[in-house]
């Protein structure tokens, strides 16, 4: 069964990385106009996710207003059910009055006890004309009577009917608000996605415009091949980042630490003290950095061939940055040294306490050549379990 869950979720990996943001790379950036065209695609790519975060905004905003306007209509509803409610009660005390002064009526209409007091008040008339009136008057009160009678009947109707019709208005209107709220949520995690791919490109933007200044200065032609322009080292393994270090967390899946969700982990977290130095793993050249990311903080990219093939080796959650853009490394090189503790976490809220983000993927990120992309999603599906380190919780003392 683990096996099976641990295949799922690899194929879980593999649709991330397919259905991820659109690879603004089609076609690996050879040459400086080429990184110049990605730039473009980039600055592009980040406009359109601005307008989809406007409009989710938007949706967000009428959703709410959705909301109150229901959760008005609601207390209209109560407000008019009550009314209802007042209004049977009046219709029935009169019509208890109107159906006894019927009853009266009636009984001055009927025979009883040899007396006739329906008569006496008809023949009473002084005269034919007065008679007739007198007939008139005695058929239209008790006719009027009736009809008030049967139009309160039907008022008492409607009004239970209204309540009828109120009260499932507002099982509606209550529902309406559960689908409303539950919407409002889910555009509010996409929001918060948004945000988080927005400022995605905005670091990939500002590492773009400086890894092609960094090839402006090592005086790379406009038009000539990156790869025969810049020369990175070849390397015939790996190193660790630290000299001594323990796995706290290991590559792949895991509960995210401080968002509580099943996240994929594209690296390894080596636990140790703030301020420990961290050395580049591979000799390469720096090519990308990004300066207090509200998720990884300080981070540093490398370009590297290790066994001749080309890799892109990160480290995350920096206290300081000790190299810049196009510097070439060696493994005695000092990158940074260790953060993610008190010191950095006012503005990398992705982490929980001191230590070592490092990873590894396939290609150049950010890079020009055959082997270069600028895709955030095909830089993820390209991590590597990074080799060469202990299980979790076990400590390592050298490098």
């Amino acid at each position: 069964m683990k096996k099976f869950k641990n295949i799922i979720l690899v194929l879980l990996l593999i649709a991330t990385a397919v259905t991820g943001p659109i690879s603004v790379n089609a076609k690996a950036a050879e040459t400086l106009g080429d990184l110049r065209n990605e730039l473009k695609a980039l600055e592009k790519e980040k406009k359109d996710y601005e307008n989809k975060k406007n409009s989710t905004k938007a949706e967000i905003n009428n959703k709410s207003e959705a909301v109150k306007q229901a959760n008005d209509d609601i207390i209209k509803a109560e407000n008019d059910i009550e009314a209802a409610k007042i209004k049977i009660a009046e219709s029935q005390e009169e019509i208890t009055k109107i159906s006894a002064e019927t009853e009266e009526l009636l009984r001055f209409m009927q025979v009883m006890n040899g007396e006739n007091a329906y008569l006496e008040y008809i023949t009473g008339a002084s005269s034919m004309t007065e008679m007739i009136q007198r007939l008139k008057a005695v058929d239209q009160i008790t006719t009027y009577n009736r009809e008030q009678l049967d139009n309160l009947k039907d008022l008492i109707k409607k009004n239970e009917q209204l309540q009828v019709d109120l009260a499932a208005k507002q099982v509606e209107l209550e529902s309406k608000i559960v689908e409303y709220e539950k919407r409002i949520s889910s555009l509010g995690k996409d929001l918060s996605e948004l945000a988080e791919i927005s400022e995605d490109i905005d670091d990939q933007i500002k590492n773009q415009k400086a890894l092609i200044r960094s090839y402006e200065d090592m005086g790379c032609k406009e038009d000539q091949k990156l790869s025969a322009c810049v020369d990175i080292a070849k390397n015939a393994g790996w190193l660790k980042p630290l000299v001594k270090g323990r796995v706290t967390s290991l590559w792949g899946y895991r509960i995210h630490p401080t968002k509580g969700t099943y996240k994929f982990h594209n690296g390894i977290d080596l636990g140790i003290g703030e301020g420990t130095k961290i050395y580049s793993a591979a000799s390469g050249t720096v090519a990308a950095i990004t300066k207090k990311s509200s998720c990884g903080g300080n981070k540093v990219y490398v370009h590297s061939y290790v066994n001749g093939k080309a890799y892109t080796h990160y480290y995350f959650h920096l206290l300081d940055i000790k190299v810049k853009v196009g510097d070439k490394v060696s493994t005695d090189t000092i990158i940074g040294t260790v953060g993610g503790g008190k010191s950095t976490q006012s503005y990398d809220k992705c982490t929980t306490g001191a230590h070592l983000h490092f990873g590894i993927a396939k290609g150049f990120y950010l890079g020009g050549g055959k082997e270069g992309y600028s895709s955030y999603s095909k830089f993820t599906s390209n991590s590597i379990n990074p080799p060469g380190f202990p299980g979790k919780g076990v400590w390592f003392y050298s490098r």
